[in-house]
């Protein structure tokens, strides 16, 4: 009678574990950020074409400056 016993409860032990439910859940969400990097180099792009356009304009210091001017610009 004990040959017989224990393996029926072993059995018995391993029927019951197999009858229980395992849910397992994961957070499988990745927040992915992309940084506007091409942005800024538009934007320097056109600020750089908006001074040159504006500084085009500009000749020698001669055109600008009378030579009074000129004579008080080189003291300092």
């Amino acid at each position: 009678m004990r040959h017989f016993l224990w393996p029926v409860v072993s059995v018995m032990v391993l029927a019951l574990a197999a009858c229980t439910q395992h849910t397992v859940t994961a957070d499988t969400t990745h927040r992915v950020e992309i940084a506007p990097i091409h942005v800024t180099v538009d934007i320097n792009l056109k600020v750089q074409r908006a001074l040159d356009d504006a500084l085009s304009f500009q000749g020698n210091l001669e055109d600008i400056f009378t030579e009074d001017e000129l004579k008080m610009l080189e003291k300092q």
